[in-house]
């Protein structure tokens, strides 16, 4: 079974993104770390031929094989969404989405959260649609230790799954030349802070996006995802669920 399971980790990490595109003027990262050896958080990166850069994340209800089944699911219909001529609407991707996986979802008891959103270059417009998920973030990478909190993107809807159709509308907002952009899963911020000394995030049982953003304005040198990551971990117990995060920098 250990095997079979290794396996299917390989499977799965397999059908996230490899390699990440590399964008003039912006800068992608992303991480994805499951808490057993398959799990239910995925996200997407996709350069779409009219010039739209897409990122998404989301995260199946469960864990284990069962919401990894859901994940490559969801992964697959929402590539071909994406790579539709004419690039969509957040707001269309996620209804179709939902429309397609709701039969399955509501006949396990399962649903997804998840953010999709369109970042066009010219127009520095960030265009998104949040199924249930946390709020993205967006910040001045300058100077975080500066600002009081970032621009928490408030638009949501329900998550896919739950009801026939999906009905909330896209959001919109600007991300300029030295912002960033970033989706983060639950697993992140649910994860349980260390008692005692041994964080300096105090007042929490939980990191929460209020605990992450101090985080980052520890640290304001520089934006790495991978750091961020290990200093969330340092300031935490063991992981016990899945923790994605994935970013956007405009330079």
């Amino acid at each position: 079974m250990r095997a079979e399971l290794e396996v299917a980790r390989q499977i799965q990490n397999n059908l996230l993104r490899q390699s990440l595109p590399t964008l003039d003027q912006m800068k992608v990262q992303a991480c994805c770390q499951p808490a057993r050896e398959v799990g239910g958080d995925f996200f997407e990166v996709y350069a779409h031929p009219q010039g739209d850069l897409w990122l998404a994340v989301g995260d199946v209800s469960g864990k284990g094989v069962p919401a990894a089944l859901f994940m490559a699911s969801a992964i697959s219909v929402l590539r071909r969404e994406l790579a539709q001529e004419i690039s969509p609407d957040p707001d269309e991707v996620m209804r179709n989405l939902n429309r397609i996986l709701l039969e399955d979802l509501m006949s396990t008891n399962c649903f997804i959260t998840m953010v999709i959103a369109r970042y066009n270059q010219q127009t520095q417009t960030l265009t998104y649609a949040n199924a249930g998920h946390l709020y993205p973030m967006v910040w001045s990478g300058y100077h975080p230790a500066d600002q009081q909190e970032p621009q928490y993107l408030k638009t949501r809807g329900i998550p896919l799954g739950i009801l026939p159709q999906w009905k909330a509308k896209s959001g919109e907002c600007q991300v300029k030349p030295g912002e960033i952009f970033l989706l983060t899963s639950d697993g992140v911020t649910e994860a349980t802070v260390k008692s005692g000394g041994d964080s300096n995030i105090p007042g929490s049982t939980f990191l929460q996006q209020d605990g992450l953003w101090q985080l980052l304005r520890q640290h304001p040198e520089s934006f790495d995802l991978q750091d961020l990551l290990a200093q969330v971990r340092a300031q935490t117990t063991a992981q016990d669920d899945d923790q994605t995060m994935l970013s956007l920098e405009v330079l």
